[in-house]
């Protein structure tokens, strides 16, 4: 069987470039055979008319409503997008860019940076079209067509590339067969995720109904909580909202941990004395979790570093971020002598008195995080701080230890399980596009039953 490697030109220097085989089975049909530009008249929006602006997501997932503006606010063209058609981001082809609009779409305008496409409906099938731009040979095949000053920002794949583009292309209903098979697995793979969301929601309704939280903001077992007017524009000013007890006393998280702030990074260049040691910021704390992908290092001196070590069980909180993930939480649980940045606050908690886990599935809960949310400042309307005196001033119900660590263990346990379900439904979907990319470009047809 004749196979086509397929590889970017840049690449060609090097020893073992990465290729994409094509294989000889289908015949190879350019796609200006079966797609062709439509082109829109442009929508001139009155001033005072809401617009609804489209993008396409990368990785074929589809249109989505990116932002609404006035007619005012929009300075160039705008198109309607069209329903059947397929529409394509120029700059992010290389990403798998690609989308057929569906019918929710009517009435949604995109830039001409989004061309739209008639597809033969003889020739071809829509949707399994929009599947095949979206796998790995093809976003390969559209990242070697691409051109731009900047491969990562400004990498376009004009139009004309795009027609010249010649890609295998079995019969239309060896496509819908194609098509049906992945759609299978893409079902199954939803309503894995559907249930993961479904464990999700009752976990976290559980944990707020046992505590007895509800809409109201919660407040600290205190008759009253003062602060001089002039510290009220501080990020650390102590601001308690008034509202319900829950449950239990709710009790200022300081009372019952030691709060710190992480360190500033050192300015690029300084080699002073010191320990090189790897450090924790807001992009490795995620809500319950760490994401350790990308962790730098900072050189601090031994005093330092002794003190901002994290310790197994202790609770970092994001202290800048958008208004609504400032002061998410996670427990460290993993090895390695890690330190902290300043955009990161430590809690190491009283554990007789506070368990870390019940803490930290406290500040994530929705009524946990809204004093966060409603407590943060900012000055630039984007980046949200608490700052540790706030952190510290935080309310935190406190029922007996026992019940906390009871239901922690129930909560996790339950996340643990939606993230199971969320892990195979990847998975699933994984397959399901490696599977089909792998029909057309990587392996010979199945020979006639």
């Amino acid at each position: 069987m004749p196979v086509t490697q397929i590889t970017r030109w840049r690449k060609l220097n090097v020893w073992s470039p990465q290729l994409t085989p094509v294989t000889g089975s289908w015949p190879m049909i350019a796609f200006a055979d079966f797609a062709t530009e439509v082109h829109p008249d442009p929508h001139r929006p009155a001033p005072s008319e809401h617009v609804k602006l489209a993008g396409v997501r990368w990785y074929g997932r589809g249109l989505f409503v990116r932002e609404e503006r006035l007619g005012s606010e929009i300075k160039g063209r705008c198109y309607p997008l069209q329903p059947g058609m397929l529409v394509y981001n120029r700059l992010f082809a290389w990403k798998s860019a690609f989308a057929v609009v569906t019918p929710e779409f009517c009435g949604v305008h995109v830039s001409n940076e989004f061309p739209q496409f008639q597809l033969d409906e003889l020739t071809v099938d829509a949707g399994f079209i929009q599947v095949l731009c979206a796998s790995e040979p093809f976003a390969a095949m559209a990242a070697g067509k691409s051109t731009g000053t900047t491969a990562v920002s400004r990498n376009r794949l004009r139009q004309i590339d795009l027609m010249s583009l010649t890609i295998p292309l079995p019969p239309l209903n060896e496509q819908r067969v194609m098509l049906r098979a992945y759609q299978i697995k893409i079902d199954r793979a939803d309503a894995l995720s559907r249930r993961a969301t479904r464990i999700r929601s009752a976990a976290w309704m559980a944990f707020e109904e046992v505590l007895g939280a509800t809409s109201s903001p919660v407040a600290v077992s205190r008759a009253v909580s003062i602060s001089r007017f002039a510290s009220m524009s501080r990020w650390d000013d102590a601001r308690v909202d008034s509202g319900p007890a829950l449950r239990w006393p709710v009790v200022s998280l300081g009372d019952y941990a030691d709060i710190r702030l992480g360190c500033q990074v050192p300015r690029r260049g300084t080699h002073g004395p010191g320990v090189s040691r790897p450090y924790l910021r807001a992009a490795n704390v995620q809500r319950g979790r760490f994401d350790l992908s990308d962790v730098k290092n900072m050189r601090v001196t031994e005093r330092i570093a002794t003190a901002l070590t994290i310790r197994h069980d202790d609770l970092l909180f994001v202290e800048g971020n958008s208004q609504e993930e400032v002061g998410r939480a996670a427990v460290w649980n993993r090895q390695g002598e890690y330190i902290f940045q300043n955009s990161l606050i430590r809690a190491r908690t009283n554990r007789s008195m506070l368990d870390p886990w019940f803490t930290c599935a406290w500040f994530n809960c929705e009524a946990g995080r809204r004093y966060f949310q409603t407590s943060a400042t900012t000055t630039t309307g984007t980046l949200w701080h608490i700052g540790a005196g706030k952190t510290a001033n935080a309310p935190v119900p406190l029922p007996p230890i026992s019940i906390q660590r009871k239901l922690a263990k129930d909560l996790w346990s339950a996340l643990d399980d939606a993230a199971d379900n969320e892990q195979q439904a990847h998975a699933l979907r994984t397959h399901a596009s490696a599977e089909l990319a792998n029909s057309v470009f990587g392996q010979a047809a199945p020979g006639p039953a």
